[in-house]
């Protein structure tokens, strides 16, 4: 989950990082006769948005008069930024910079650890600057250094060469307590800013690990959020919230819908990606991408199935996944036939199958029982590139008989 710029500098002021002193400004406040804003002299007006390179699109404005103030806001209220619409405008203090530096924390894929990242020169443009990369030892929090390495990064002072104590850098050591405490996967401030009074960070990055929910009750105040530059809809939203009510196992976490005519309820997450390119290989459009997993309950799998369901123009639905290890196949299964025997207009289309896996063959031997839907089942004996072509033609045939 990506955190907006606002939510970002809450955590890091949380953390005793220096930030500016903010107003966060929401497109409903210039309609209210309250609003008020709480600063005087320069400030910076932040478009909120999700995804990068806000500068190059007018995201970002400096004004020092509460009328320059309003007319941007109008301005960048009216903005869509990467296909994403301005909402919210943090208002900040301009800070006087003495020196501008670039640091994240993130996990390097080679080496599939935590590294620190910095350079000596912060803002626009980081992407084309040197940018140096070190290990940090997760079980100490340290930076590893080599005796020579990091000596001409001004920030790296007071960071011990291989130390085996926690880093000695109070800036440092701040920012990889909050990277770790958090449970992100990115912790990013371009730019980091001395000013005569210290410290301050004057942005913030911060992408956290979903799959670390269940350890962050706190997590819950933050609002639905998509792909940056992605406007999620009311499906994507309704299937994320199963998650977030229902912390066994996983369904709904991964919703996007598509524009085909083949629902798609799939189970884990490889074999669910294998799914997928089967069906495109073979000309199959899919209406939607989801997926359970983690042996979730019964309960938790008939609402994924009631929002897969919920989209028109339907001409199958493909239930599909590999042998599961531990998922069971009978009470998931269970609640997927709870779903379409409760949904009001009942689906005449074909429905195939494709199961294995603990409590498979009880669950096969309910399906057989069931009479008012068009079931086709397969275990695992079928592979799943080959259930794939079944949906498909058996869709193209009920598509064929619908338009007679």
């Amino acid at each position: 989950m990506i955190l907006y710029e606002y939510e970002g500098k809450k955590l890091l002021k949380d953390a005793g990082i220096n930030i500016p002193n903010f107003q966060l400004i929401e497109s409903s406040d210039l309609d209210s006769s309250g609003f008020a804003l709480r600063m005087t002299g320069e400030v910076v007006l932040k478009a909120q948005v999700l995804s990068g390179k806000r500068a190059d699109a007018g995201g970002i404005i400096v004004e020092d008069s509460i009328e320059g103030v309003a007319s941007s806001l109008k301005d960048l209220f009216s903005k869509v930024i990467n296909k994403e619409k301005v909402e919210k405008v943090l208002v900040e203090e301009k800070v006087d910079i003495a020196k501008e530096y670039y640091v994240s924390l993130s996990y390097d894929t080679d080496t599939r650890g935590p590294v620190l990242n910095i350079s000596n020169k912060g803002g626009i443009g980081i992407e084309e600057r040197g940018v140096k990369s070190f290990p940090v030892d997760p079980i100490t929090q340290s930076v590893i250094l080599s005796e020579s390495e990091g000596s001409n990064l001004e920030i790296l002072h007071g960071v011990y060469p291989r130390a085996k104590r926690r880093v000695q850098n109070d800036i440092l050591e701040k920012l990889i307590n909050l990277f770790f405490e958090q449970d992100c996967l990115l912790l990013e401030i371009n730019p980091l800013v001395k000013t005569k009074n210290g410290w301050v960070a004057l942005d913030a990055k911060i992408k956290l690990d979903d799959s670390a929910i269940k350890r962050h009750e706190e997590w819950q105040q933050y609002p639905p959020r998509a792909v940056p530059g992605y406007t999620p809809s009311d499906r994507e939203i309704e299937a994320k919230k199963i998650d977030e009510e229902d912390y066994r196992g996983v369904a709904g976490s991964t919703y996007f819908d598509f524009d085909g005519d083949i629902a798609v309820l799939a189970s884990g997450g490889g074999a669910s990606l294998t799914a997928m390119d089967a069906l495109f290989k073979i000309g199959g459009k899919p209406a939607n991408y989801t997926e359970y997993s983690g042996n979730p309950p019964k309960e938790k799998v008939e609402k994924l199935t009631q929002i897969v369901l919920s989209k028109p123009n339907l001409n199958g639905l493909w239930v599909v996944g590999g042998v599961a290890n531990f998922t069971d196949i009978y009470e998931t299964l269970s609640g997927f036939l709870d779903a379409l025997r409760k949904i009001t207009s009942k689906p005449d289309y074909p429905i195939v199958i494709r199961r294995g896996g603990p409590r498979d063959e009880e669950a096969f031997e309910m399906l057989k029982k069931v009479k008012d839907f068009d079931l086709h089942l397969y275990g695992q004996e079928t592979s799943i590139a080959e259930s794939a072509k079944v949906i498909v033609d058996l869709a193209k045939e009920y598509a064929q008989r619908k338009n007679l």
